[in-house]
């Protein structure tokens, strides 16, 4: 039931980009209890006032309250406050499960506790749909787009939010889960929730509002009653004029020649697919999402492996890679934008280019000025709104990123097009333009198939529409038959209801892609290594040999755990092997047997304050200076090296042989060192998934401005990761002493190496997001065997390097190819 209560008010706001003016002057209000319609072209300024809603981004001028209360550049603040917002790409984090992405994105006052993490999961994805196919256990990053939507609805709704945005929910939704959205909205809204509903498609705006804003060039253009309005006169308010929403003339039966064919070709979700596709002329392909037609352009575009025979102006070919398909001239325009389309860190002009670089290279290199003539162009003619062509391609509104990657794909001069929703995120204005290129391509004589989700469409494109049903194609219209009447009617009689098809993955790829599998092959490495040494020479289970690789192990444990918790969020310290000499120098000047414990303890002190110190500048020039971390830390390493070497040019200073003797203490053959490294190993994997801050560090590293949105703060927890990084090389460095027993500004350089490689073999990603603490122990374990083993069995000193690359190479490749088997394609 609808009040007068306004759950969210935007008085006056105005956004500034460079070069852009977002938003100017916008008055904008939701009341308790209803649906708010938010509409407007792409680049109108939907997504940004809600960005300024939700304090993702702070506004330039104006106000906004959330329940009465302020808000401005404050995710965290709103989220406490009761917005929960669904954007248009959801913002998830890939290498984390759905269970810890619905954990994060929940205000912390609600959260659960971590140790029921997948129950309280599960439920909530019930409330969905009993029949939804997807677990708590599942990483996002193994999701289809369909599924990702879903979990970030279900995200949303568990917050029970006052004010619920929803911005373009229904792009990748299949008709039922439309429905399923539309019953939730219905429920939340009778219990007095406010909800913004945005969205391209006009008649799901008129079902479901109660009231519609429109916005024009990031200007209102005023508030109506959405029951009040009319689907062409909605279409004026967006445009500022009336528009020929027609679809361009069909091409006229003649005699063409067929460019591209099938004859029972098969692959991953279809089946035994003959269909013919002539010069001119455009074939949709239309069906209940997931049956077959995607699968089947995407094995055409060479992205899944067909089998069967597929011939090009008569000729037959091979389609084994999507390099192959465009060298037959196949393009391919991909559905899923964001993960498939777009370069989100090229600019525009690279991102137009890129699909046909040969047209502006001569010798491999790449003419410049033809390159940005050309983008110049694109921009024009397909009407790109974007301040020029070096702007970075992320920056534009979604829509805008499509018109460039459609616009890249046809400067490449296809033979045949493929198009997979060719208008999904552009807006009404836009699209009969859309409708216009790709009629215009099929009349030079290209043979264009589009795959849609829009029947309507479909229909109003297509020459002929091929109906898919079950992976398998079961009829044909052409014609006058091609109506969208005509082709809903026949989806629905092949089938009543959706089969979903998701990709089936072995046991063993799955495993192999999580986060056991890394641990599991060092393990075993480590131990047939072990087993063939002790084999080889029996001495190398000796007492003395053991208590020595333990030792050493600990050591490179401890810094290795430092560089783990720097990966995990998407750094690297290359100055650790320096501060371990540094620290170490620090003690050889008070830790001295001729001094009392007062100065022990004051060295003690010193060390650590030296370490936390190292650890502050490193995230000072990364987050302060914007520097690479590989750059920044480079350059820490010079430094601390020059001061080591400038407060022991030499080695120099005993350590205290009490000491020394104290560090070295051992049970049996184990010492003290390794059982500690062990401990806090064990201690840091539980807190890495059953911890707030370790679930936030993983977050982070996984997808930074997924984490910001879920309230993370990327420079707090960067800077407890360089500060907890350079406190493990301290702790690393004083296990060492036992060691070396003298200040030594050389001792720990060998270190910066090993720590990296320790961490690699033990499951660490070096784009952050995943590793794990007890991998990075067994990667300690493994380098400090190989050194030994390679002594104890009289192999040369190369045979070290080629065991640590083999193990590298090997558990890297597995962790690739295995997410090659569970990520959808």
């Amino acid at each position: 039931m609808t009040t007068d209560h306004r759950l969210l008010e935007m008085q006056g706001v105005s956004k500034q980009f460079p070069g852009v003016r977002a938003l100017h002057d916008i008055t904008f209000d939701v009341r308790a209890g209803e649906v708010h319609g938010l509409v407007g072209e792409n680049g109108a300024g939907k997504s940004t006032l809600m960005g300024v809603a939700s304090g993702a981004l702070v506004a330039t001028a104006g106000q906004v309250q959330i329940d009465g209360q302020p808000v401005s550049g404050q995710p965290d603040r709103a989220r406490e406050l009761g917005l929960a917002i669904v954007r248009q790409e959801p913002a998830l984090m890939p290498d984390l499960s759905v269970a810890e992405n619905l954990y994060l994105g929940m205000p912390r006052a609600r959260r659960p506790s971590l140790s029921g993490l997948n129950d309280w999961a599960r439920d909530l994805l019930k409330h969905w749909s009993d029949d939804v196919a997807i677990t708590p256990r599942d990483q996002v990053v193994t999701l289809n787009p369909e599924q990702r939507f879903i979990v970030e609805i279900v995200k949303a709704l568990a917050c029970e939010p006052k004010v619920l945005v929803l911005d373009e929910p229904t792009e990748h939704l299949a008709a039922e889960d439309v429905e399923r959205l539309f019953a939730r909205v219905r429920d939340v809204t009778a219990r007095g929730t406010a909800v913004i509903y945005i969205s391209h498609r006009i008649r799901e705006v008129q079902k479901i509002s109660d009231r519609l804003t429109v916005l024009r060039d990031g200007e209102g253009q005023g508030t109506f009653e959405a029951r009040g309005l009319s689907e062409d006169r909605i279409v004026s308010l967006i445009v500022g004029g009336e528009l020929d929403r027609t679809f361009p003339a069909k091409a006229v039966d003649g005699d063409r020649a067929t460019v591209l064919s099938t004859r029972d070709f098969s692959g991953p979700g279809f089946s035994h697919v003959d269909l013919d596709v002539r010069a001119g002329e455009i074939l949709g392909l239309a069906g209940i999402d997931a049956n077959g037609q995607r699968e089947f352009m995407r094995a055409l575009a060479g992205i899944h492996r067909g089998t069967g025979d597929v011939r090009l102006q008569g000729k037959p070919i091979g389609i084994r890679s999507a390099r192959q398909a465009r060298s037959h001239g196949i393009s391919y325009l991909p559905g899923d934008r964001h993960r498939e389309g777009i370069f989100a860190e090229l600019p525009v002009r690279e991102n137009f280019s890129i699909r046909s670089l040969g047209r502006d290279a001569t010798a491999g290199l790449v003419n410049g000025r033809c390159e940005h003539r050309r983008a110049t162009q694109a921009i024009r003619q397909f009407a790109v709104k974007t301040p020029h062509a070096e702007t970075p391609i992320q920056s534009l509104s979604g829509g805008n990123q499509q018109k460039v990657v459609l616009s890249s794909v046809l400067a490449a001069r296809p033979q045949v097009l493929l198009i997979d929703e060719p208008t999904q995120g552009v807006d009404v204005g836009a699209r009969a333009e859309i409708y216009r290129i790709i009629r215009e391509t099929a009349d030079s004589g290209v043979a264009v198939i589009v795959v849609s989700s829009d029947a309507q469409e479909v229909a109003g494109l297509s020459d002929q529409v091929a109906i898919f049903s079950r992976g398998r194609v079961v009829e044909t219209l052409s014609g006058e038959r091609v109506s969208e009447d005509r082709i809903t009617a026949s989806v629905l009689k092949s089938t009543e209801q959706r089969d979903k098809d998701y990709k089936t993955v072995g046991r063993f790829w799955k495993w192999a892609a999580g986060n056991s599998a890394p641990l599991a092959m060092v393990g075993l490495a480590t131990v047939l290594l072990g087993a063939v040494a002790g084999l080889s020479n029996p001495y190398y289970l000796s007492g003395g040999n053991l208590n020595s690789m333990l030792t050493l192990a600990a050591t490179l444990a401890l810094v290795g755990y430092g560089q783990q918790l720097l990966m995990m969020v998407s750094g690297i310290d290359l100055a650790v092997g320096p501060l371990m000499g540094l620290c170490q120098i620090v003690a050889s000047f008070f830790v001295l047997q001729e001094l009392g414990l007062g100065a022990h303890f004051l060295g003690w002190i010193l060390l650590l304050l030296a370490a936390i110190a190292v650890g502050v500048v490193n995230w000072c020039l990364v987050e302060g200076l914007r520097m690479h971390p590989m750059v920044a830390t480079l350059a820490t390493y010079m430094a601390v090296q020059a001061v080591s070497l400038i407060l022991r040019p030499v080695a120099d200073g005993m350590i205290d042989g009490d000491v020394m003797i104290a560090l070295g203490a051992t049970i049996g053959v184990v010492p003290w060192t390794f059982i500690g490294a062990v401990i806090l190993a064990l201690v840091m994997e539980f807190g890495l998934y059953r911890s707030g801050l370790g679930v936030s560090m993983r977050g982070l590293g996984s997808r930074q401005e997924a984490a910001r949105t879920a309230g993370i703060r990327p420079k707090h927890v960067r800077l407890l990761a360089y500060v907890g990084c350079s406190v493990f090389a301290g702790l690393a460095a004083v296990t060492m002493i036992a060691q070396v027993g003298i200040g030594d500004p050389n001792a720990g350089l060998t270190y910066t190496l090993s720590s990296i490689a320790a961490v690699v073999i033990g499951g660490a990603s070096l784009f952050g997001g995943r590793g794990s603490f007890i991998g990075a122990l067994l990667g300690a374990l493994f380098i400090v065997q190989v050194n030994s083993v390679t002594v104890f069995i009289g192999l040369s000193q190369e045979w070290k390097q080629y065991l640590l690359g083999l193990l590298i190479i090997a558990s890297v490749a597995l962790y690739s190819k295995s997410r090659q088997k569970v990520v959808p394609v």
